[in-house]
């Protein structure tokens, strides 16, 4: 009896073990997943400038364009609808967040959250960038588009960890054609 015991234990700690390794497997997947949507939004925020002002040697995103091409093509890289909610056969469970930081020759940061225009604020080159979610720290040296997602949660289906927090990736994308 003492040897059924001990088997049973060790079956449920293994099942335990292997749920959880497959669980955190697949979160570290869809991490990568968002750190690589994060590296292409801001390159696709990047690709939009005014002609004119960088005829003259200055580069000014176009951030309505930019916006609109980031928006478009969040919902394909991520599994989402239009309103930031995930789909049927999305690994994500809560509405996405996402906050895109425009620095270009104007000296002025447009922030926008989500689509939206959030605020706009001074700043001149050198001086660093702070995320408001994250501690991503950059030093902005030449025009720069960051990009900011946060997905949720992971799905961890054994609930032992009391609180999981959200998954958020950042990454920037420099423009250094001067």
């Amino acid at each position: 009896m003492k040897i059924f015991i001990i088997t049973v234990a060790v079956v449920i700690v293994y099942s335990f073990t292997m749920v959880f390794a497959q669980d955190y497997r697949q979160a570290q997947r869809n991490s990568y997943r968002l750190k690589y949507a994060c590296e292409e939004l801001s390159a696709t925020g990047a690709s939009f400038y005014d002609l004119e002002d960088y005829s003259e040697g200055y580069t000014i995103f176009n951030t309505e364009e930019g916006m609109n091409a980031i928006k478009n093509q969040l919902t394909n890289l991520l599994s989402i609808d239009s309103s930031l909610t995930p789909v049927d056969n999305s690994y994500w469970s809560e509405q996405i967040q996402y906050m895109v930081y425009f620095y270009d020759d104007s000296e002025i940061c447009k922030v926008y959250y989500n689509g939206s225009f959030e605020r706009e604020e001074a700043f001149t080159y050198g001086s660093s960038h702070e995320d408001d979610w994250t501690s991503y720290n950059t030093v902005i040296s030449d025009p720069t588009v960051v990009v900011t997602i946060n997905a949720g949660p992971p799905r961890f289906r054994v609930k032992f960890l009391d609180a999981i927090p959200d998954i958020i990736r950042s990454s920037s994308h420099e423009w250094k054609e001067r």
